[in-house]
């Protein structure tokens, strides 16, 4: 973690023990007080320099401050497992305190002759911390990169690949093409090392533009100019392209004579100005004052790798160009080109193919590392040495002078980031390269670690969010999943970040990779993430072990695995997703600090009683597993924020039920921080049905096994959950109607809905929910002229139905589902006809599974004509050669037309 990232989180433990503790404190309140009053200072102090210094004396001081921080920690999580919490009984209160000021009073001196060594190792430290002078990395960075960008300026044409086509859409937006004699902005976004300022320079040099325009100034607004400083630039290059005389006294002008200068200059003139390597929006909120809207055509460029502020730039006079890493053709070409120029002719030779290939893949379409490392291996002609730089990458970026450009390019991304998102960023090295982590697992982990500064009126679960999306919008994070409806899905790092980020997260002592099964860490190891690793695991130093993720199966065996978790009193996360494991033979009480835990995809069947001592968790992920019942000491839990315990069925023709839920003890009223809950089992209890009402906090509720008796119950519980966005119902049985009629105000912020059993038809309030995007149907039983209250959802994206619909005829009002993009019909038996003539102006994807009676696709589909993909499974033959045959035409313009054959395990393109 960065350092002032790891005294943030001891400053939040101090400060909740030093307010809720204080009678155990018991003579360390003062002491702790002092370290708590040094630590805000050092953390104020490191806000202007975490970005980090590369002074080898300097990362030691920061070193030296960080290992701090992390042993206060560990001494302050040492207090609560010794100390914990006072009896709520006097008297057995009073005898078992009793009984443990006897059994800690070695502990207690102990917390206090560390507590006295902490202080006395920040008093050391706040003394030197006088005789270091600060600079930004940032900047110090920039230096160096400094020839690296110049190149980037002037790099020849016939050297570059892949930027005819973004350079003609981009000259099409400045020159007349760009339509607006309006001042208009247009930004080029896109991570380090995509070529970005490489891009921008062969458009400002072309020729269309260069005549189109009577003024042209390019400025690098690096973080080391002043605005004073930026706008003077502009100047000097406006004027000495006219050959005009500079106005008096512009050294010593002030930033608003300095605007009105350049405003007055530029008031009939037709001008491009490109803002290059923009990385705070505070220069361009000065900047664009003094670039006037003279309705001349003017242009304004600006290129930057973060998305939120390009979109700023733009406002409403302007256009977003997201700059793309290479395709996989031009990547290889490119590097082919730079790394056989003098041996082949740009020919890659058969024996490197493979390992060429694989270096290819790495760069990720990234042209500064191809070029870097295609150059660096343009010298080296045997193939082993290829392999050696292949395998080793990360220790070739830490300690190869020719790799060194491609780090600090990429650091500059991460030194730029707030000191709370260094640590949320870093936690991608924890995970395999090209490893997508789940959004909302990424989440739950970070709040967890006690990455998340909590604000007012803001769930954590929400601020988390808004973290992520600011690390995709600056292109440190990659989108690798979307749902059809938008939402983020799953996310990764680029392969160069990654090793870049690992690099990191070891100078920082952030996490460890156990990587090989001899792999062996000395020191403190923080997080540890084994992918491979075997006994010698448990030679390491884990006693400070933080969080434990095991990718692998058969990493361990299981009593060393037992053996292991019994010594890790201080963990909190614990992930054990995919392990060989039946049951978990250690007492929970071991591990009294989890707030994580994972099971997912073991066959774990049961847990025990002594699951109620984890009174820290907040993630309790069984998705997967066998568990049918927790204990009723889960009642415990009052931390509990996410319960995920449910077992798909995965079969090609799944049960009535696509999942088995979990059963929970009368009580779960009492979870009030609980934000997920799925599926529970309600079969034959009206009680939880009922309680489910207090369940205020929940944002995603899944059930299964609702009776038509508990219909109204559950519609009074559910009218109580206005966060809720998610909503599942499974009904006890395919007869069992589901009785959700008198839900008279559902919960306003519905995004998701999914209903498994028969309706009589669609409950009324349905037509309420403004911002449902998604909805799957499921044995519904639904009649002919049946989704009135569908077609007029203004949000909905999405609509599936399987086995939802008995109608023969399936007509779409003209005008209906104006926003839907997707639909997919699964085994409609009865259904032959269906209209969409006039309806559906936005859909994209259309899906039709087992409607064995279908003759013909659906009329009026040639009118979609945003449709791009159409997808037929185990559909009859004759409705598949129709589509082929008499009916081509109207699908004619859809780019995909596949047909699936699930028996057969084929597909073929129509």
């Amino acid at each position: 973690m960065a350092a002032s990232g790891a005294l943030q989180f001891a400053l939040q433990k101090l400060d909740s023990i030093l307010v809720q503790e204080q009678q155990l404190l018991r003579g360390f309140n003062t002491r702790i007080k002092d370290i708590r009053d040094e630590l805000e200072s050092l953390k104020i102090f490191l806000r202007g320099a975490d970005a980090g210094d590369d002074k080898d004396d300097i990362k030691a001081w920061m070193r030296q401050l960080r290992d701090i921080a992390y042993d206060m920690e560990d001494l302050l999580e040492e207090y609560t497992f010794h100390f914990g919490q006072p009896h709520r009984h006097r008297l057995l209160g009073f005898l078992t305190t009793s009984i443990q000021s006897l059994r800690h009073l070695f502990t207690r001196r102990k917390m206090s002759i560390a507590i006295q060594d902490i202080k006395t190792q920040l008093r050391n430290i706040s003394e030197r911390r006088s005789t270091y002078k600060f600079n930004s990395s940032f900047n110090a960075t920039k230096k160096r990169v400094h020839d690296r960008h110049l190149a980037a300026l002037f790099m020849e044409e016939a050297e570059l690949v892949g930027i005819r086509k973004p350079k003609e859409e981009i000259v099409g937006r400045l020159v007349k093409g760009g339509g607006s004699s309006s001042l208009t902005v247009v930004s080029v976004v896109g991570m380090g090392g995509l070529g970005k300022t490489t891009l921008v320079r062969k458009v400002y040099d072309d020729e269309q533009v260069k005549g189109w325009f009577n003024s042209h100034a390019w400025i690098t607004v690096t973080p080391s100019f002043t605005v004073e400083e930026l706008l003077k630039s502009i100047i000097i290059q406006f004027y000495e392209e006219r050959h005009e005389k500079l106005p008096a006294r512009i050294q010593t002008m002030e930033c608003i004579q300095l605007i009105d200068t350049l405003r007055q200059f530029l008031q009939d003139k037709r001008y491009i100005a490109v803002l290059d390597d923009l990385w705070h929006i505070t220069p361009w909120e000065c900047l664009k004052y003094a670039l006037p809207n003279s309705d001349c055509g003017s242009r304004i460029v600006v290129t930057t790798r973060n998305k939120d502020i390009g979109l700023s730039c733009i406002e409403s006079c302007g256009s977003l160009y997201e700059l793309q890493p290479l395709p996989q053709p031009e990547a290889w070409f490119l590097f082919c080109k730079k790394a056989f120029r003098s041996v082949s002719a740009g020919v890659c030779p058969s024996e490197l193919q493979d390992v060429a290939e694989d270096i290819v893949k790495v760069c990720g379409g990234l042209p500064l590392a191809i070029v870097t490392i295609a150059g660096l291996l343009s010298k080296k002609a045997h193939v082993l040495e290829w392999r050696k730089l292949r395998d080793n990458l990360h220790a070739e970026l830490a300690n190869n002078p020719k790799l060194e450009i491609i780090k600090q390019i990429l650091l500059l991304s991460y030194n730029d980031l707030p000191h709370f998102l260094k640590s949320c960023i870093l936690y991608f090295s924890i995970f395999p390269k090209e490893h997508a982590v789940t959004r909302i697992t990424l989440i739950r982990l970070w709040i967890a670690e006690g990455f998340i500064e909590s604000e007012r009126g803001e769930t954590m679960e929400r601020i988390a969010g808004d973290y992520l999306n600011d690390l995709i919008d600056r292109s440190m994070v990659q989108v690798a999943e979307r749902y059809d409806y938008g939402r983020v899905r799953s996310c990764r790092v680029h392969d160069l970040i990654h090793e870049v980020i690992v690099l990191k997260s070891e100078e920082e002592n952030f996490s460890t990779l156990m990587i090989t099964r001899d792999t062996k860490r000395h020191g403190k190891i923080r997080r540890s993430s084994t992918h491979a690793a075997g006994e010698h695991l448990l030679q390491s130093d884990l006693s400070h072990l933080r969080a434990l993720f095991m990718f692998r199966e058969n990493v361990l065996p299981i009593p060393s695995v037992v053996n292991l978790l019994s010594r890790l009193r201080l963990l909190r996360i614990l992930d054990l997703t995919g392990a060989p494991i039946e049951s978990f033979p250690l007492e929970f009480g071991k591990l009294p600090h989890l707030r994580y835990l994972s099971f997912r995809n073991t066959k774990i069947s049961k847990l025990s009683k002594s699951l109620g001592q984890l009174k820290n968790l907040e993630t309790l992920d069984l998705k997967e597993t066998y568990v049918t019942e927790l204990p009723k000491t889960i009642l415990n839990l009052q931390n509990l924020r996410h319960l995920l315990a449910y077992h798909y069925y995965t079969s090609h023709r799944p049960p009535y039920y696509l999942a088995d839920g979990v059963k929970l003890p009368h009580g779960i009223g009492k979870f009030r921080e609980l934000q997920k809950l799925t599926y529970l089992e309600i079969n034959q209890d009206s009680r939880i049905v009922r309680e489910l009402g207090n369940l205020t906090q929940l944002k995603r509720l899944g059930l299964v096994k609702l009776r038509r008796v508990d219909g109204a119950s559950l519609c009074k519980s559910i009218e109580k959950m206005e966060k809720l966005l998610s909503l599942s119902v499974t009904s006890v049985g395919m007869d069992e109607y589901l009785n959700l009629r008198s839900l008279t105000s559902p919960p306003p912020l519905l995004q998701r809905l999914y209903l498994r059993g028969p309706l009589q038809a669609l409950p009324n309030w349905i037509s309420s929910l403004k911002h449902l995007v998604r909805m799957r149907l499921r044995w519904s039983r639904l009649k002919e002229d049946s989704f009135g209250v569908l077609e007029e959802l203004p949000s909905l994206v999405e609509l599936t139905l399987i086995h939802a619909y008995d109608g023969a005829n399936l007509r779409c009002q003209k005008g209906g589902f104006q926003k839907l993009k997707i639909l997919d019909l699964e085994r409609l038996n009865n259904l032959n006809h269906v209209v969409v003539d006039g309806s559906m102006p936005n859909l994209q994807k259309m899906y039709i599974r087992s409607c064995v009676q279908l003759q013909e696709v659906p009329q009026g589909i040639q009118q979609l004509v945003l449709l791009k993909e159409i997808h037929l499974f185990d559909m009859p033959e004759e409705f598949v050669q129709r589509l082929e045959g008499e009916d081509y035409a109207q699908v004619s313009h859809v780019p995909i037309r596949r047909s699936y054959d699930s028996e057969k395990g084929v597909y073929k393109e129509l």
